[in-house]
C-alpha cells in the first residue's frame, strides 16, 4: 500500500458543524449555571434556622390577622392559646369598662338634685361661754326679766341668743331693752346653709323628705311671724294650728326618713330622726292651753328648734 493512499484526505479541511456547536455550548452553559447556583444557595442558607424564621413570620402573620378580626368570632380567630387568653381578657376588661361608663352615664343622667333652702334668721346675742356656770348664770337673768333666750353651739363655745325673727328689724325692736340688761348686747345672724341631696329614682323619697325639711322651716317662719305681730295677744287656737301643722309635717318627714335603707345615709337618717324627736319634745312643752303671759316661753322653744335644725345641718355637712 503506497503511502498517498494511507494519508489521503488528511489534508482536506473538515467542514463546520454550527448546530452541534450550538448544542454544546448551551449544555455547558447549564452544567456551569446551576453549579454556581447551587454554591451561592449553599453559603446563604448555611446559618439560617429555616424553621424558626418561618415560624416567627407565622406567628408575625397570624397576630396582625388577630388583631384586624373581631376576637369574639371563632371563626376569624387565629390567635395562639396565650395570645388569646391575654387578648380576651384585655377585650373583656374593656367590655366591662365600657358597660361601668355606661352605667355611669345613665346614672348620671337619672340623678336628680332635692334641695333644702337656706335660711336667714335674726337674733339678739347676750354672751359667748365656755362653762355652764356663767352659762346658767345669763340665762336664768334673762328669765327672770321674761326675755326669750336659747343657746346654740358654735365654734365650740355657747352662744345665748334672745329673740328671733326671720326680719331684721322685729329683732332690733327689741335690742335696747335688751341692753339695758346685757350692756353688751347685738344683732347677729345665724345663716343656715344650703342642703342639696342628690337622688337617683331608686330613692326618691328624698325629695320628699327635702319636700318636709322645707315645710318645717315655712312653719318656723310662720310662728315666728305670728309672734312679733300679735305679743300680748295670742289666740291658743290659732297658735295649735300652727303647732298641729308642725305634727303633720314631722309625721311625713319621719315616714319617709324610715324608708332610708341605704348604708352611706345611717347617720343622716339617725341625726335626722334624734332632731324630729327634739322637736317633737319641745311642741309637748308648749302645754295644752296658750297663755299670753308665757309668750316668751313659747319664742324660746321656737328659738331652740331652728338652733337644732343648724346644728343638725352642720353636722350634715361635715360629716
Amino acid at each position: 500500500m503506497s503511502n498517498k493512499k494511507i494519508y489521503k484526505g488528511l489534508n482536506k479541511r473538515r467542514k463546520f458543524h454550527f448546530r452541534k456547536f450550538i448544542t454544546v455550548v448551551l449544555c455547558m452553559a447549564l452544567i456551569v449555571g446551576y453549579t454556581y447556583k447551587k454554591i451561592k444557595i449553599d453559603e446563604v442558607f448555611k446559618n439560617i434556622n429555616i424553621s424558626k424564621s418561618l415560624s416567627s413570620n407565622l406567628s408575625s402573620i397570624v397576630d396582625k390577622l388577630y388583631f384586624w378580626q373581631d376576637p369574639g368570632s371563632e371563626i376569624f380567630n387565629l390567635a395562639s392559646t396565650s395570645t388569646q387568653k391575654t387578648d380576651n381578657s384585655s377585650q373583656k376588661n374593656i367590655s366591662n369598662e365600657s358597660n361601668k361608663e355606661k352605667s355611669k352615664e345613665n346614672s348620671t343622667a337619672n340623678t336628680e338634685v332635692a334641695v333644702v333652702e337656706g335660711i336667714d334668721v335674726y337674733l339678739i346675742q347676750v354672751g359667748s361661754f365656755d362653762n355652764n356656770k356663767d352659762l346658767n348664770k345669763m340665762t336664768s337673768k334673762l328669765k327672770e326679766y321674761k326675755i326669750p333666750n336659747s343657746t346654740v353651739k358654735i365654734d365650740g363655745a355657747n352662744k345665748v341668743q334672745a329673740y328671733v325673727s326671720f326680719n331684721e328689724e322685729d329683732v332690733r325692736s327689741h335690742l335696747e331693752k335688751t341692753k339695758k340688761i346685757v350692756d353688751d348686747a347685738f344683732i347677729t345672724k345665724l345663716e343656715i346653709p344650703v342642703l342639696s341631696l342628690e337622688y337617683t329614682e331608686e330613692y326618691s323619697y328624698i325629695k320628699n323628705i327635702a319636700d318636709s325639711l322645707n315645710s318645717l322651716l315655712k312653719n318656723y317662719q310662720e310662728e315666728s311671724n305670728y309672734i312679733n305681730k300679735n305679743r300680748k295677744n295670742l289666740d291658743s287656737q290659732e297658735y295649735k294650728k300652727i303647732l298641729s301643722k308642725r305634727e303633720n309635717i314631722l309625721d311625713k318627714l319621719e315616714n319617709e326618713v324610715n324608708k332610708i335603707d341605704y348604708k352611706e345615709l345611717d347617720s343622716f337618717k339617725t341625726n335626722l330622726l334624734s332632731y324630729t324627736s327634739q322637736v317633737r319634745g319641745n311642741i309637748s312643752n308648749y302645754g295644752d292651753k296658750i297663755d299670753t303671759d308665757d309668750e316668751y316661753k313659747y319664742e324660746a322653744l321656737l328659738m331652740s328648734s331652728i338652733q337644732m335644725y343648724y346644728e343638725f345641718i352642720n353636722q350634715i355637712k361635715t360629716a
